[in-house]
């Protein structure tokens, strides 16, 4: 089950994914969730060699949480 999370950013900015999210008929919080998703993906393929297997997993587990399969963290 997704779990909420609050997190504050700048009004210009929230200005910015309230515009983007319109323009693209989706919701705030699917916006972000791709967004974090793509840093994500980018984050691993850069570091991949470098990080455990563990923070792996650990990293498809939030990946997977806000594509709403169950996560246990």
């Amino acid at each position: 089950m997704p779990k909420k999370v609050l997190i504050a950013l700048p009004p210009a900015m929230l200005e910015q994914v309230d515009f983007i999210a319109q323009c693209e008929h989706r919701t705030r919080s699917d916006l972000i969730r791709e967004a974090l998703r793509r840093y994500l993906d980018n984050f691993r393929r850069q570091q991949g060699s470098h990080l455990s297997v563990s923070t792996m997993e650990m990293g498809e587990t939030f990946v997977n949480a806000g594509s709403g399969s169950t996560s246990s963290t």
